[in-house]
């Protein structure tokens, strides 16, 4: 019997997946059993078809479920871990998620027994993926819990033994009395036996176990400093490819990682684990102990006092990925020093394989936001090269990449005389304009020299930042009036489409005149997402009185943009504090509780222009500044900032005097320092 035998006898035309009619299903799957490199990835390619981003279970999913374990099962299947990997997070998904076929628990329960008969295949690579595959299948622990433990018996590879203990523990939740009591025994046994690794596996399972119990740091510090080569090949664990290694560090890092991901709730107990390596002689060591540092201090504030010293000893670290995680937390830290910081400004180790973001990028980017000058000869010389002009958004994983040049220069208009040489001369590429547009934004007036640049880049796809920027700089930019005139429309209708609105404000904010901008206001507000438009009524101020009522409604939108932006406006054109704050003091309540958006800032933003706290926000306003939380949205660099600029914004609402009492309060709650 093939391993398709029987495919061409199902209508998957009337099956879907993530993208449609499965009819091309049968296709991949052949293209998988004639695949003899696994390099080509036709498993991927079915993979984002029938898992795509997880979250359901597709019927196309269920009908090829029988041949992806026939082709696993095959010895001529050239990615039989590649298939694993795929039913693992398949499996995973069916345990986890409401959005199941009906007909994959039959369909799983037929695979099931040809599954565990991989764990006599002679291919050991084959064996250490199963262990993973199998630990995602909970409802059926009862049945795969025994046979890894009558595997584990005649097992000689100690990588595949590994994975049956770790599996054995992550599937123990799903054991009855009747199997549970057992594994629980033979778990806690392994770890008097056999040598370090098998008992940091064996900890770990029994921690997955017993939600109540914890992983013993002892256990996990003597095995991370053993003979970890074994982990390499645990699917848990896995290695590092070697072009990652120079930026993340190889296996100790690796495997510090994933144990502080065992203990992801127990800050202290990570804070610990950090600190027993973060002055490690093993240059591995070092660096997978600053990445958890790097996650903790995302997370709370509270262990800067003890990790600072070693972030200061390793911002000259021989090894550039521990240097580079340093260099980015002391430059992100309101209290690293800044003369280390000044010290790396000629450290041109990579931050990653692609582009040209460095170390010193971060120590510049640190110094500019505390308006250190001795940051402002390196920016210019950046400028004349390849500076950092993404903005990259890493979500919740941790990454040193570089903030974009434009956030070192935004603070820094009071050198604006020493940049603006530099910058002009980079403004004539749309896309490197857009970027320094936004940065002049940032110095108003200071930015006038700039004029003629910004006024070319109103007929490119950076318009609205030249306009912002001309705005920003008002009645200094009079030369710009003809580029901002009314729009007689642009042959790209993209180009056009942001110029309608935005050249009529920025005119209003150059000229004084609103007649260009009230011409269009009614367009603007008609808009099915007028969103951050309503920052342009918001200028108007008096002017705008006649749209109040339109404001009124737009703050009772289910759109938090639409909503949050009306407010400002309508407080804007109508001077009412009280109506305005009473829909923006929401995002207050919501940061108080940890529930981070980024419209949310924009709201305590809005409040503080609005002069003092409400005093229905107040409580609030103390808990975000009391609270040992880093207040964020995203990672990186970006978490500090983000935190930085709301705990400001809340203490200026507050008021000197409140503000330093919520803060005292800060420094004596529980924290994860000892």
């Amino acid at each position: 019997m093939t391993p398709l035998q029987g495919l061409d006898r199902i209508d998957w035309s009337a099956l879907r997946h993530a993208y449609g009619s499965a009819e091309d299903v049968p296709g991949l799957l052949r293209a998988i059993a004639d695949e003899r490199d696994p390099s080509t990835d036709a498993v991927g390619d079915l993979d984002v078809e029938i898992y795509h981003q997880g979250g359901f279970v597709c019927d196309a999913a269920t009908a090829a479920l029988p041949y992806l374990v026939g082709l696993v099962a095959s010895p001529d299947t050239a990615d039989r871990i590649g298939l694993l990997d795929l039913l693992g997070r398949l499996v995973h998904e069916a345990n986890t998620v409401p959005g199941v076929d009906a007909g994959w628990p039959g369909a799983w329960a037929a695979a099931l027994p040809g599954l565990l008969a991989l764990l006599d295949d002679p291919d050991a690579a084959v064996r250490r993926e199963l262990t993973s595959t199998l630990s995602a299948a909970v409802s059926d622990a009862d049945a795969i819990v025994p046979a890894l433990r009558a595997r584990w018996d005649g097992e000689d590879d100690a990588a595949v033994r590994l994975g049956i203990v770790l599996a054995a523990g992550e599937l123990a939740s799903g054991c009855t009395a009747l199997v549970l009591p057992e594994t629980l025994l033979w778990l806690r046994d392994l770890r008097a036996p056999g040598g370090a690794q098998l008992r940091l596996a064996a900890d770990i399972a029994l921690s997955a176990a017993v939600g109540a119990q914890r992983p013993d740091l002892a256990v996990a510090v003597d095995a991370v400093r053993g003979d970890i080569a074994v982990w390499r090949d645990v699917p848990w664990v896995g290695g590092m490819s070697r072009d990652l290694v120079p930026y993340f560090g190889g296996g100790a890092s690796r495997l510090l990682g994933w144990i502080a991901g065992r203990i992801k709730d127990e800050p202290p107990a990570r804070l610990d684990l950090c600190t027993a390596f973060i002055g490690d002689g093993d240059a591995d060591r070092r660096i997978g102990a600053v990445r958890i540092a790097a996650h903790l201090l995302t997370e709370r504030r509270s262990p800067v006092e003890r990790l600072l010293p070693h972030l200061a000893a390793l911002s000259a670290d021989a090894a550039s990925a521990a240097r580079s995680h340093a260099v980015l937390l002391l430059a992100a830290l309101a209290e690293g020093d800044p003369d280390l910081l000044a010290a790396r400004l000629g450290d041109d180790a990579p931050l990653s394989r692609h582009g040209d973001q460095r170390v010193s990028d971060l120590a510049a980017w640190g110094l500019a936001w505390r308006e250190d000058p001795r940051c402002v000869p390196y920016l210019v010389e950046r400028l004349a090269g390849t500076p950092p002009l993404t903005d990259d958004y890493s979500g919740s994983v941790f990454t040193t990449s570089a903030p974009s040049i434009l956030y070192s220069l935004a603070p820094l208009g009071e050198h604006a005389d020493v940049l603006l040489p530099a910058i002009r001369a980079r403004m004539d590429d749309p896309d490197t304009g857009r970027t320094l547009a936004r940065a002049l934004e940032e110095w108003g007036p200071a930015a006038a020299p700039a004029v003629p640049e910004l006024v070319r880049l109103l007929g490119t796809g950076a318009a609205v930042q030249a306009a912002t920027a001309l705005a920003t700089i008002g009645p200094a930019a009079a030369d710009a009036v003809d580029g901002l005139l009314p729009d007689r429309g642009h042959p790209k209708e993209q180009v056009a489409r942001q110029r309608r609105f935005a050249l009529p404000w920025a005119l209003f904010k150059v000229t004084g005149d609103p007649a260009p901008l009230l011409d269009v206001a009614d367009a603007l507000l008609d808009q099915r997402y007028p969103g951050g438009g309503l920052r342009f009524i918001a200028d108007l101020g008096a002017h705008g009185t006649a749209y109040a009522g339109r404001l009124r409604m737009l703050m009772k939108s289910s759109d938090d943009w639409a909503r949050t932006e009306a407010a400002n406006a309508y407080h804007r054109v109508t001077g009412d504090l009280d109506a305005a704050a009473d829909v923006l003091g929401v995002a207050a309540y919501d940061l108080a509780r940890g529930k981070y958006l980024p419209v949310r800032w924009a709201a305590m933003r809005y409040l503080a222009e609005m002069g003092p706290a409400p005093s229905q926000v107040r409580w609030a306003l103390r808990e975000i500044l009391s609270s040992d939380r880093r207040h964020h949205v995203n990672s990186g660099w970006r978490a500090f900032a983000e935190d930085r600029e709301l705990r400001a914004l809340a203490a200026r609402l507050l008021g000197e005097a409140d503000a330093a009492t919520a803060q005292s309060e800060s420094s004596r709650s529980p924290s994860t320092s000892r």
